[in-house]
């Protein structure tokens, strides 16, 4: 009854219902328990709403399969009724249908299916993290990159299978690509002549080959009566502050020696107050300085000492214009040597970038940090091959002063394949510096 009224209502008192049948709802709408849709042919006197049947010379195209896939599963052409007599003077209705009538359109029109709800409503999925998928999925490519990047170098037919097991080996321990091939070929090398025989390991005879490129310096060295002056530049958060404090440490309870402590990083009151209490505990004098000026007073009650350390405000590579005024400060100091605090966290590049724009500032030297950080060593290589500066000092952690040591060859070379591990030279404290490794 219903529907009549809405027919009628729709297309006048004297619509005839022509057929209907029952729509179950589809399968992927049944969350929305609704009832059972119902459709409705109707038609009115000569002006019968009826659908078109598609001739082949129509001058229309058929249908997509797509199309007629979803016509077959929604707007399939009701069976004929038995015993329904076509009415007099109406013409037959087409056995085909091509679209619903205007009274379902309206009641049904198409859009786009979206599923709504309250926020920590379930998923359409039960159980289902989308969060996670995606993790995964990133896991996944991950894995990929990282087997095409080993895979990228294939051994040749006389290259030994544990010569290109080192060579996966030194890519995971961040050794650049096109060095691990040139080490390979090395390898081989000493393989064919016989220079490599069965009692030496690859790994070992690879350190003793890229050994003599590890550029190191001298430690500082400090001589009574004659005072020496160094400072320590970089960008910021590279760890100058703790070098320092570890450098100070060491020279002064280990070795004894008659040093004060200079900083001029006013930018940051932390790091100030940070190195003041480490000058308090190993009784050290300290100046803050903040102009040329102020640096030449310092360095003139310094006088009689024999080692001044002047720890420096982070400054950006970038910025041409604070490195210029670092050089103009450390000009009034007469420094003696300048080192150049670096992560080894950073990539070659950034490092090798880095170098380039501080070079105005008279550096003579680098200090590498937070190797604990790194994923691998083996950028120690590439270091000593781009910046043509020695390495004076490697810190491996954040203990003052345990967590620092001069940079050798050897050690690096094997720091740089894995042979060697970051504790393997790790100092005891010494009495009284124990108090320090817990700021």
């Amino acid at each position: 009854q219903d529907a009549l009224e809405t027919v009628r209502r729709e297309l006048g008192p004297d619509a005839v219902i022509l057929h209907t049948r029952e729509l179950p709802e589809p399968r992927f709408l049944k969350w929305r328990r609704t009832k059972d849709r119902i459709e409705i042919t109707a038609g009115v006197g000569l002006n019968v709403r009826t659908p078109r049947a598609v001739s082949p010379t129509s001058g229309r195209k058929p249908p997509t399969p797509a199309a007629s896939r979803r016509d077959d599963e929604q707007l399939a052409p009701p069976p004929p009724l038995a015993g329904l007599r076509p009415v007099a003077g109406q013409p037959q209705p087409a056995p085909a249908v091509e679209r619903l009538p205007p009274i379902l359109e309206r009641s049904f029109p198409a859009r786009p299916i979206t599923f709504t709800g309250t926020p920590g409503s379930s998923p359409p999925v039960p159980g289902a993290d989308p969060q996670a998928h995606i993790s995964r999925q990133l896991n996944s490519i991950e894995q990929m990159i990282s087997q095409l990047t080993r895979s990228s170098w294939q051994p040749q037919a006389d290259v030994p299978t544990e010569l290109f097991q080192l060579y996966t080996e030194l890519i995971d321990v961040d050794i650049e690509e096109e060095l691990a091939r040139e080490l390979m070929q090395r390898i081989k090398t000493e393989l064919d002549s016989g220079r490599l025989d069965a009692t030496t390991s690859t790994k070992a005879r690879l350190a003793s080959l890229i050994e003599p490129e590890m550029q190191c310096a001298p430690p500082i060295a400090v001589t009574p009566g004659r005072r020496r002056v160094v400072a320590l530049v970089g960008p910021t958060g590279v760890g100058k502050t703790t070098t320092i404090a570890k450098l100070a440490a060491n020279f002064r309870l280990r070795d004894g020696v008659r040093m004060g402590l200079v900083t001029v990083d006013t930018y940051r009151i932390a790091a100030v107050e940070q190195l003041r209490t480490y000058a308090e505990i190993i009784d050290l004098p300290m100046k803050v300085v903040t102009t040329p000026g102020e640096m030449r007073r310092a360095l003139d009650e310094f006088a009689g000492l024999d080692l001044v350390l002047i720890d420096t405000a982070g400054r950006s590579p970038r910025d041409e214009l604070k490195i210029q005024e670092l050089k103009n400060l450390l000009a009034e100091a007469q420094v003696d040597e300048v080192h150049l605090v670096l992560s080894l966290a950073a990539s070659v590049r950034s490092l090798q970038a880095t170098a380039e724009k501080f070079a105005p500032a008279g550096t003579t030297s680098l200090i590498l940090t937070k190797l604990d950080e790194a994923i691998g060593l083996g950028s120690l290589i590439s270091i000593s091959r781009r910046i043509p500066l020695p390495v004076s000092y490697l810190t491996t952690g954040q203990d003052v002063p345990d967590d620092i040591e001069h940079a050798q060859a050897k050690r690096m070379a094997r720091l740089a394949l894995a042979e060697d591990s970051l504790l393997a030279r790790r100092r005891t404290a010494e009495p009284g510096a124990g108090k320090l490794s817990n700021l």
